[in-house]
């Protein structure tokens, strides 16, 4: 979506200055350029990565008015039938001086140059957070690859090479899709299990900026497209109350001096004009990427069901590969959740194995969803104060987490599950009659052994490829990450 609106923005120039050669043809040769660096700057914005001040763009939009005047003055207010010429450099000043108490064009420079500033703030910190979302997510590709603990890394090889090493055909012999389930579950709790609920709040606010505000009529793409129309109108505004702002003029300036005319003469006629093609709906791409991006709120929670159910795995636990033998698997199929997973019978928690990466992340996400409710415009709220707001935000470093964030809702994040249910008040025992497996929600799978083979070579070809497939949920991870990157 960010290119879209990039691409609106250019096809919003190209329109304005086919306006400008049919309707304001005299204007065009001297306001083509003050067109496109007033483009050149809005583009500029929208691409920024690095904080900006907006009330730059406030200066431009004036300036851009500012230097219009004069142009618009001569060739559309003052125009004589019987004197064509150029305006002399003295005059031109005089105009430009004159702008602010003139107001040639009435409210409409401020009234642009404030929607402008606002739908770009919205639009730059709605790409900013999809670009920091995507970096968590590499980030977090990289913690799986080089934390994964020494138990999970056994496990995984097991699962997805022991059949081959063992002279098993793979593509008869597939894991048992509870094993799977067992064996991810266990080397993914400590991080999709953190990370679940802070990326589902981020997509939540990314998705409550873009329905609400980028969609809105105040929306940066509402804004883009009407920009020639609201540059047309300024012009129509100077030449309706062309005889009063020609005598404040005269009052000011004096009468205008003609130099010989240097880029036209009284014969010059209008460009052929050309269609301008628009991009196509914005709500239709818009929607499009509200539809992908909710689909990603539950990635995390998401992320081993994703992958077991793949046509690489059995779809069910009868004479498949249980990570010894093929058979039936008959193992507790631990549910989701950090605690249920001190129980998991191929691999079993590990507490103190979180890197401190992980609360660098956690810390990421959680600036992410704060910038952007900080972001949000409000009646009570001015750009400054939103600026001063997110320089406050730059300035945090990141691996911590910062004072103005919600206690409980960190606390939170340390001991949940990642699957919704909240902290575990003590652990419990499957084991123990108190607790029976409907209560503990653990799935009992049953079955019995209908054949074994030996796995004596398995590790002697763990060298060549180890991990190399060591967590198949990546590809996943990879498409999210890409598809962030390239909205």
């Amino acid at each position: 979506m960010p290119s879209h609106v990039l691409e609106l923005a250019q096809q919003s120039e190209n329109r304005t200055l086919n306006v400008f050669s049919q309707v304001y043809w005299r204007m065009e040769p001297l306001s083509r350029k003050l067109i496109i660096q007033l483009y050149s700057e809005i583009i500029s914005h929208l691409k920024a990565t690095e904080p900006v001040n907006l009330y730059s763009l406030e200066d431009v939009i004036h300036k851009f008015f500012v230097h219009l005047f004069p142009v618009a003055y001569h060739q559309a207010v003052h125009l004589s039938k019987n004197n064509y010429g150029e305006l002399h450099e003295d005059y031109i000043n005089c105009l430009k001086h004159t702008f602010d108490d003139l107001l040639p064009f009435g409210q409409i420079p401020k009234e642009l140059a404030r929607n402008l500033m606002q739908s770009v703030q919205t639009a730059r910190i709605f790409m900013q957070a999809l670009h920091q979302s995507a970096e968590v997510l590499s980030e977090t590709d990289e913690l799986y690859a080089s934390h994964l603990s020494a138990s999970c890394q056994k496990h995984l090889l097991k699962m997805s090479y022991c059949p081959s090493c063992t002279g098993l055909p793979k593509a008869h012999i597939k894991p048992c899709y509870s094993y799977c389930m067992n064996v991810l579950r266990g080397c993914s709790a400590q991080y999709a299990g953190v990370l679940d609920s802070p990326w589902s709040n981020v997509v939540d606010a990314i998705d409550n900026l873009v329905t609400t505000h980028i969609r809105s009529d105040a929306g940066i793409v509402t804004i883009i497209k009407q920009l020639d129309s609201k540059l047309s109108e300024a012009i129509m505004l100077a030449m309706e109350h062309g005889p009063d702002l020609e005598n404040k003029v005269k009052k000011t300036c004096g009468t205008p001096k003609l130099l010989p005319s240097l880029t036209m003469n009284s014969e010059g006629k209008p460009l052929t004009q050309h269609s301008v093609k628009w991009a196509s709906p914005a709500d239709s791409e818009i929607l499009r990427f509200l539809s992908t991006i909710d689909k990603s709120k539950e990635f995390y929670s998401n992320i081993v069901n994703n992958v077991c159910e793949d046509e690489d795995i059995q779809r069910n636990d009868h004479h498949c590969w249980t990570g010894d033998r093929i058979g039936d698997y008959t193992q507790l199929v631990m549910t989701t959740g950090i605690d249920t997973q001190r129980y998991n019978p191929e691999v079993p928690l590990e507490p103190d194995a979180q890197p401190n990466k992980l609360n660098e992340l956690v810390d990421k996400l959680l600036k992410i969803r704060k910038n952007i409710a900080t972001a949000i415009p409000s009646p009570s709220r001015n750009i400054n104060e939103i600026q001063n707001d997110m320089a406050g935000r730059d300035d945090e470093g990141s691996g911590r987490i910062t004072d103005d964030m919600e206690d409980d809702e960190y606390n939170s994040l340390q001991e949940s599950s990642g699957s919704g249910e909240g902290p575990t008040s003590t652990p419990y025992d499957p084991m123990s009659p108190a607790h029976n497996p409907e209560e503990n929600e653990i799935e009992q799978r049953s079955g019995s052994a209908k054949a074994t083979v030996s796995i004596l070579g398995c590790l002697k070809c763990s060298a060549a490829i180890v991990l190399e497939k060591k967590f198949e949920r990546v590809k996943n991870l990879k498409d999210l990450q890409l598809y962030i990157r390239n909205v």
